[in-house]
């Protein structure tokens, strides 16, 4: 999940993820967007995105990139199979209908391994690159495994970024002990952080987390610069003691990150037009500057 929102990339939910299905007896399945389009400009298959973003691959002498450990499973039409090295771990990513996996996955080995970057998803066991980077980023592969209750429990509930926020963008990135959301909401639209919050941490179906402290700037005197942007800052903890928390940033300013209209950006990537009339609508004076992620 870290992976997937780490990065600039623009698609039509949270992390490309159209929704994920849970049941008790199953592997999570993450249906994907469609096509995700990079802040450059190009556009891609989500599933190729999810790919280059997720499979490991080494910077010989430097790390590992994507996750290490990873390993396809099985390839069942447009179901990538995915597990963990030494473990019965299983995650099914769902490409859209047509998704060819196995012509995306021989396109990425050999970009990767015309570049002199050694793929590693094919290796039944952990690879030399794959340990020394353990050894040499020990503190951040520590930080990752004590987010793990995190990231699992998010993932499971990824649609309330997109169902109960008022944000067009979201992006997230891990440092320290803390992993960082940071949603936008454009100025003409009202900020709303509470839905989202009080959900995550619902009794029942929410994730063990409560507020530990915060900064909410929604009721300061207005500001005289458009351009402003205002943040409210909170922080959350787990309930339980575990170690690690989640930061949410609800940002309002202008709209940001792009020339081109968010509103279409985000209908060329699939977007449901009633998402886009709640955090993008038309009638407004910033139209020329909407933008969306």
């Amino acid at each position: 999940m870290s992976k997937l929102g780490d990065g600039g990339a623009w698609s039509a939910h949270p992390l490309g993820i159209a929704h994920v299905r849970v049941r008790s007896d199953e592997p999570i399945v993450v249906h994907l967007d469609s096509h995700v389009e990079l802040a450059q400009g190009d556009n891609y298959p989500m599933a190729f995105h999810a790919l280059d973003r997720l499979l490991p691959y080494a910077e010989p002498g430097v790390q590992v990139n994507g996750v290490p450990g990873l390993r396809i499973a099985a390839i069942r039409g447009n179901s990538l199979h995915l597990t963990l090295v030494n473990t019965n771990s299983r995650l099914i990513l769902r490409g859209i209908p047509g998704t060819s996996w196995n012509e995306f996955l021989d396109e990425r080995w050999k970009s990767l391994d015309a570049d002199g970057y050694p793929p590693l998803w094919k290796s039944p066991r952990l690879t030399t690159h794959e340990r020394d980077d353990a050894d040499s980023y020990r503190l951040v592969r520590q930080t990752e495994l004590d987010m793990q209750w995190l990231g699992s429990g998010l993932l499971r509930r990824v649609a309330l970024f997109h169902t109960s926020s008022s944000a067009y963008s979201t992006r997230s990135w891990i440092t320290d002990d803390e992993w960082i959301f940071e949603l936008d909401t454009r100025s003409d639209v009202r900020l709303d952080h509470d839905t989202l919050l009080s959900r995550l941490a619902a009794p029942g179906w929410g994730l063990s987390l409560r507020l530990s402290s915060h900064h909410c700037t929604c009721d300061d005197p207005p500001l005289p610069d458009s351009q402003y942007i205002r943040q409210c800052t909170y922080h959350l903890v787990n309930s339980q003691g575990l170690p690690c928390g989640m930061q949410i940033r609800f940002r309002s300013g202008p709209a940001m990150y792009t020339d081109d209209s968010g509103r279409e950006k985000l209908l060329r990537l699939g977007a449901h037009t009633g998402w886009l009339d709640r955090v993008l609508p038309e009638d407004s004076n910033n139209s020329d500057e909407e933008a969306g992620r």
